[in-house]
């Protein structure tokens, strides 16, 4: 049995439980572009975490009280995560997805791993390898593919697309929020974890959405599409697939649970041209080849270092 994995949880349960989480993830992607005229990135995001945190509540609400002593000492962790991953990550990538694509937000979304290397280096001081270097050559050719819509002249105007450039700002946010949590574990049940952070996330982005409100006059109307939409990425994405991920990697292990993670554009590819219609071009799937390419370059030490261990 490999690192990490959890005797009782089935491997072939574990397999299911990762496999779902990232296409729950994708749907997260898609309805938010189906949404962006109508509702927006602020109160998703705000609406979203408040969902979450009321569905959490009765379930987890006597477990944080029990654990309050040590969410008070690890304050400081738990704020970085609930600031970076429930506040600014998604609320960015909803801003961005107001003016790209689904398919290439998911498309880029792949770039966590390009991102995690560069922070793990300047964060904790891990040294970059030659074949991880090459990796992350690739994943950056492939980013610059998709920003400039397979234009090589785009590389010298920076003529890229806004939202393309804010999916793409966001992820080191993400990524920084993922070394964090690999680095500074807090001592408490994932349930805790998950309700504090969305607790973190629905008091970051009040004042951000109220600013939304009197500055923009951005109110989101509850519409039965509006509703149905929040219902979706209150529930889903921010509820059902931590869950799926958090019981994948307790019995499957962390890198195993890695290479699923990368079903995320596929999943994301595949919804947009179902449910929004959109088009599958050239450059994105070019990009996303040579994003996976880079991943793989990055990570394949890595994951037979550990698959030895």
């Amino acid at each position: 049995m490999s690192q990490g994995q959890r005797p009782d949880v089935p491997l072939a349960r574990a397999y299911v439980l990762l496999a779902v989480a990232p296409f729950l993830w994708a749907g997260n992607w898609v309805v938010a572009r189906a949404v962006h005229s109508d509702i927006p990135a602020s109160g998703l995001n705000f609406w979203r975490w408040s969902l979450a945190l009321v569905i959490l509540l009765p379930f987890c609400a006597r477990a944080v009280v029990e654990e309050w002593p040590r969410i008070i000492e690890n304050w400081k962790v738990l704020l970085a995560l609930g600031v970076l991953g429930a506040g600014l990550f998604q609320f960015i990538v909803y801003q961005g997805l107001h003016y790209t694509s689904a398919i290439n937000g998911v498309v880029l979304n792949a770039t966590l791993a390009f991102f995690m290397i560069l922070i793990s280096r300047v964060l904790l001081g891990e040294r970059i390898s030659k074949r991880q270097a090459v990796g992350l050559g690739v994943c950056v050719l492939g980013i610059l593919v998709i920003a400039g819509k397979g234009n090589p002249a785009a590389l010298f105007t920076f003529d890229f697309g806004w939202g393309d450039l804010m999916v793409f700002f966001a992820m080191p946010l993400w990524a920084l929020y993922t070394v964090i949590l690999k680095r500074w574990p807090p001592p408490f049940d994932s349930w805790v974890l998950l309700t504090v952070l969305s607790a973190i996330g629905v008091a970051v982005m009040a004042p951000i959405h109220g600013a939304d409100i009197i500055l923009n006059g951005n109110v989101v109307v509850f519409s039965r599409e509006n509703v149905l939409a929040i219902l979706y990425v209150g529930i889903f994405p921010a509820v059902i697939a931590f869950y799926c991920w958090n019981e994948g990697v307790r019995g499957a292990g962390p890198n195993i649970a890695g290479f699923f993670y990368y079903l995320m554009p596929a999943y994301g590819t595949l919804l947009a041209v179902i449910f929004l219609g959109e088009q599958l071009y050239w450059f994105q799937i070019a990009g996303l080849a040579l994003i996976l390419v880079g991943v793989y370059f990055s990570t394949s030490t890595t994951r037979k270092h550990a698959s030895d261990t």
